[in-house]
C-alpha cells in the first residue's frame, strides 16, 4: 500500500472513530487503524466456467490453476510452443500459461472481457508457422504434445482435423515415439591420450516433418472433398495441364494421387509440365520444337490465338475451348492425328470462322445481315 492510499485509510478511520464518539458509543475515540502490511493488490481476470459463462478469478488463482488444465487446453499450449520453435515441456507450458495471465490481466484492467485462451488466439494468429524446427531434443512424445504436432502441421497444410478419430491420434502418437526414438542422441565414450571424451551424436529426427507425412498418408484419393487445401490447389493446376496438352486417359485417383505428390513436395509441379508437353507433341509434331523449346508451355498455350479467334467469332467463353474443339484440332492438324500437314495462317483460320455454321446465330452475323439488306433495300429505292 502506498503512503498516499494508507493515509487516506488512516484519516476516514480516524474520522469514524470521531463520529462514533460523538453519539456516544462505548470505546469510540479510539479504534485502532490496521495498515495492509502485505502491501499487495489484488489483480483479476476473466475467466469461463464449466457452464461457458464469464466468471471473475483472482490472477494468482488462475496461474494456480495450470496443474488443473484439461489436455485440450493442455494441447493448445503445446501448440504455439511448438510454432515458435519451444520444446513444449512441462516449464515451457507453465511459463507460457502465466503470460497469458498476464495478459488477460492488462485485458480485465483494461476493460476488456478477455479470457487467457483469447489472449491465446490473438498471439497464435500472429505467429507464423515455422516450418522447420531446430535443436529439438524430445524423444518421448506424449498425447498432448503428439496432437499439438498433428493440430499444427494440419493448419499449415489444411487439412481438416475432424477426419481424425481417437484410433486415428493414438496410431500417430505410438508411431512417433517409436520413430524419434529409433533416431534420438547416441553418445559416445572415447579414451585420448588426455582422458575420457564424451561425444554426442545430434537428434536428427524432426518431428514436423514426420507428421506432414504421416497426414498426406492418410489423404482420401477417392472424395476430393477431403483432400487438404494444398493439395485442392495443386489438383487444379494439375487438371489444367492435363487439359491443356489433351491428356485424358487417366482417371481422378491417379490425377488426385499427383496433386497430393506436388502438395507434399514428392513432385515437382514444373517438371511435370515438361513431362506432359512432351508426350503431347507425339500427337501435335508440328508443336513439338516450339514445345521443346519453351519448356512449361503447353499446346494449349502456342494455340492460344487460334482460341482467341474463336471464342471472338462464335461469341463464346475461351474458358469452354479445349483440344476437343473441331476447329481449333483442325488448325492445329489439318490432316488429323498425322499432323504434318502445315496449320493454316491465320487468315485464312479467321475466313473459316466467319463462314462456318457456328457463326449464323452470332450478333456480328445478324447486324451484318441486316446492314447489307438494308443497303439493298436502299438501292432499290424502297424507303429505310
Amino acid at each position: 500500500m502506498s503512503a498516499a492510499t494508507e493515509a487516506a485509510a488512516k484519516a476516514k478511520a480516524e474520522a469514524e472513530a470521531k463520529a462514533a464518539a460523538a453519539k456516544g458509543i462505548p470505546g469510540a475515540g479510539a479504534l485502532p487503524f490496521i495498515p495492509n502490511k502485505t502491501g499487495k493488490v489484488k489483480t483479476y481476470i476473466w475467466s469461463v466456467d464449466s457452464k461457458g459463462n464469464l466468471i471473475k478469478v483472482e490472477a494468482t488463482t488462475a496461474k494456480k490453476s495450470f496443474a488443473t488444465l484439461t489436455e485440450e487446453e493442455q494441447t493448445a499450449l503445446a501448440q504455439q510452443l511448438i510454432a515458435t520453435n519451444t520444446v513444449p515441456t512441462v516449464n515451457a507450458a507453465k511459463s507460457l500459461w502465466d503470460k497469458l495471465v498476464d495478459g488477460a490481466t492488462a485485458s480485465y484492467k483494461g476493460g476488456k472481457q478477455e479470457t487467457p485462451w483469447d489472449v491465446l488466439k490473438t498471439l497464435a494468429a500472429n505467429t507464423p508457422i515455422n516450418t522447420g524446427i531446430t535443436g529439438t531434443q524430445i524423444r518421448e512424445y506424449d498425447p498432448v504434445t503428439a496432437n499439438a504436432y498433428l493440430n499444427n502441421i494440419a493448419s499449415n497444410i489444411g487439412f481438416d482435423v475432424t477426419q481424425l478419430s481417437d484410433k486415428d491420434r493414438a496410431d500417430f502418437a505410438a508411431k512417433i515415439k517409436e520413430a524419434a526414438g529409433s533416431s534420438g542422441k547416441i553418445t559416445q565414450r572415447t579414451v585420448t591420450a588426455s582422458g575420457t571424451e564424451t561425444v554426442v551424436t545430434p537428434d536428427v529426427f524432426d518431428p514436423k516433418t514426420f507428421a506432414e507425412n504421416w497426414l498426406w498418408a492418410k489423404v482420401n484419393f477417392n472424395d476430393v472433398t477431403k483432400l487438404p487445401t494444398k493439395a485442392i490447389t495443386a489438383l487444379t493446376s494439375v487438371k489444367q495441364i492435363l487439359r491443356g496438352n489433351g491428356i485424358d486417359y487417366l482417371s481422378d485417383a491417379e490425377v488426385s494421387k499427383i496433386a497430393v505428390n506436388i502438395a507434399s513436395g514428392k513432385e515437382d509441379i514444373n517438371a511435370l509440365k515438361i513431362q506432359f508437353a512432351d508426350e503431347a507433341s507425339k500427337y501435335y509434331p508440328l508443336l513439338a520444337s516450339r514445345l521443346k523449346a519453351n519448356p512449361g508451355l503447353s499446346v494449349m498455350d502456342i494455340l492460344s490465338p487460334a482460341v482467341t479467334q474463336i471464342a471472338k467469332w462464335f461469341e463464346i467463353d475461351p474458358t469452354t475451348i479445349d483440344l476437343t474443339n473441331p476447329y481449333l484440332d483442325r488448325y492445329a492438324r489439318p490432316d488429323g492425328l498425322a499432323g504434318k500437314a502445315d496449320m493454316p495462317s491465320m487468315a485464312d483460320f479467321i475466313i473459316k470462322l466467319k463462314n462456318s455454321p457456328e457463326s449464323e446465330k452470332t450478333t456480328w452475323k445478324n447486324e451484318a445481315a441486316r446492314s447489307a439488306a438494308t443497303s439493298m433495300a436502299s438501292a432499290m429505292g424502297y424507303p429505310i
